[in-house]
């Protein structure tokens, strides 16, 4: 069972070591929801040590996409981070109540928000893979207009 563990383990670590940047968005998205789901099950059960734990996680995924924000893109970048913050706020809130209203609000923003990234990024690949390839000459070399 541990040789197994440690397969999925590694092919864990390989699957987000070469993914895209919208791919880990997706993906610490689907992990921020697999947490907050938990740890409402937790509550559930009166499990609140566990509830507390997958809730502080869920509350590190969504600070990690805060963080990643590049506040210099502008106003996007800005809205995000409210959006962010106020997720955070739900989880928290969750947390000191050890309720699972806040949980669910949360998990809907964090659901519509990571389909949302996935067809962002879906739409981004089609472009590209429509794109022309870049012309290139008998020598192998792209064309490129030096002069400007």
């Amino acid at each position: 069972m541990a040789a197994a563990n440690q397969r999925v383990g590694a092919y864990q670590r390989v699957d987000i070591e070469t993914a895209s940047q919208g791919k880990l968005i997706v993906m610490l998205f689907n992990g921020a929801i697999k947490r907050a789901e938990e740890a409402k099950r937790q509550i559930e059960k009166r499990s609140l040590p566990e509830a507390h734990r997958h809730l502080i996680r869920a509350q590190e995924i969504i600070g990690e996409l805060r963080g990643a924000l590049n506040m210099n893109a502008g106003e996007i970048a800005q809205d995000l981070d409210r959006i962010y913050e106020y997720l955070q706020h739900l989880l928290i809130s969750a947390n000191l109540r050890k309720s699972s209203e806040p949980i669910d609000q949360c998990v809907e923003f964090m659901t519509s928000l990571r389909d949302t990234w996935r067809e962002v990024f879906d739409a981004v690949a089609r472009e590209q893979a429509a794109a022309p390839a870049p012309s290139i000459n008998q020598h192998g070399n792209s064309v490129l207009n030096l002069r400007g």
